[in-house]
């Protein structure tokens, strides 16, 4: 039994680093655990009501988490990404963010089921990735983070765009843990390390937000105004 709840442990462990607090490491776990839920109840849902979008959903969200796995192990053969923390970062939040708004679009769900093509999918919704990550490593310059809190940090802005500003409430328990966990993994698939990050106070969570916050909205400003400029409509 102990055994098998260090192997879960491990498991859920994944997205943490050694320094991080009980706190911090016990937040992750619960969002993942709820990631997870998500992943069973879209397969269940798929195959209950013989809906190839749910299922196709479920194979999704394993997919992102099996991807950000293995993209730390992918860079971590080359110095030269630890020795540009800032580009790699960056790089690895555009790579984790095509790939999951091209799954997406592919299965019938890009920008809420509102996207017209592939393109207007990749337009609107990769500068706001990449507009969130641009706060979150300004942030880390600021107050050092740890990989659990570019996670922790991640979802909560994940929880915000995809049930907040959606309105999806209703369906909470079946988007809530697969929108928090893509959200952590896109934003922390690749985390800049650090031996000491910052105690996570008040100030700290007001900075990564406010920055986080701010860049998301530029980016959603910058990826409207790409669209237009190519002729689309705003949604």
């Amino acid at each position: 039994m102990v055994r098998h709840l260090s192997r879960l442990f491990h498991f859920l462990d994944v997205f943490s680093s050694p320094v991080e607090t009980r706190g911090v490491r016990l937040s992750v776990r619960f969002v993942l655990l709820w990631f997870w839920l998500d992943v069973l109840l879209f397969l269940l849902l798929g195959l209950l009501e013989h809906s190839p979008r749910n299922v196709l959903s479920s194979g999704i969200l394993l997919l992102m988490w099996l991807v950000a796995v293995a993209l730390p192990k992918v860079f971590g053969k080359s110095e030269w990404f630890e020795d540009h923390p800032s580009f790699t970062y960056l790089l690895a939040v555009l790579l984790m963010a095509l790939f999951e708004e091209t799954l997406v679009t592919l299965n019938g769900g890009g920008l809420g089921g509102k996207a017209t093509s592939l393109a207007h999918d990749l337009t609107i919704a990769v500068p706001v990735f990449m507009g969130i990550g641009t706060g979150l490593y300004l942030a880390h310059r600021m107050a050092p983070m740890s990989r659990g809190e570019f996670f922790l940090f991640g979802a909560l802005f994940g929880f915000f765009v995809e049930i907040v500003l959606n309105g999806a409430w209703s369906s909470l328990v079946l988007l809530g843990g697969g929108a928090m966990g893509l959200y952590g993994m896109i934003l922390s698939a690749y985390t800049p390390g650090t031996d000491s990050p910052a105690p996570l106070g008040v100030r700290k969570v007001l900075i990564v937000m406010a920055l986080g916050a701010t860049f998301m909205l530029a980016g959603a400003v910058v990826g409207d105004t790409l669209w237009r400029l190519a002729g689309g409509s705003s949604l």
